[in-house]
């Protein structure tokens, strides 16, 4: 009688730990629902972003491929601030115009000297010129080591 009664209490414990586990299992499956609907949602802000920044960035890119100065009206902005400029410095800035225009030069000193006719030597004078003016500035270098310029 004992170890029926026994059986009957085990059999107790046994149907309460089942459903303990059930309810634990329902726990879980209904935190992992709430889990697939936070990155769902999250998915779907992450592709509204990035569609954000690809319009963005397209909008700054043909911002910025119409230049607001053309190279002609930039020379003539310069001599126009009595720019004491040389035929020289002149060749250079005519030169590098077009492309600081469009956002930066990026030009090898041995490159600008071949377009101009000019010595390695005297371009990196003109140069040096133009910045000290403050008609450019030099951002840094291209991987191939060339300066980078832009407008101030």
């Amino acid at each position: 009688m004992r170890l029926e009664v026994r059986n009957i209490q085990a059999d107790e414990m046994m149907a309460a730990f089942q459903r303990e586990q059930t309810d634990l299992l329902r726990d879980i499956s209904q935190s992992q629902s709430t889990i697939a609907r936070s990155q769902s949602a999250i998915a779907r802000s992450q592709t509204l972003i990035a569609d954000a920044l690809q319009d963005i960035a397209q909008s700054l890119r043909f911002r910025h491929s119409e230049p607001k100065l053309t190279p002609q009206q930039l020379l003539a902005t310069w001599k126009a601030k009595n720019l004491v400029f040389t035929e020289d410095i002149h060749a250079v800035a005519a030169y590098l115009a077009p492309a600081l225009v469009r956002g930066e030069a990026t030009y090898r000193l041995e490159e600008i000297a071949t377009r101009t006719g000019l010595t390695v030597a005297r371009v990196h004078d003109c140069l040096r010129t133009l910045l000290k003016r403050g008609c450019m500035r030099q951002t840094g270098c291209a991987a191939d080591g060339a300066p980078i310029y832009v407008l101030p």
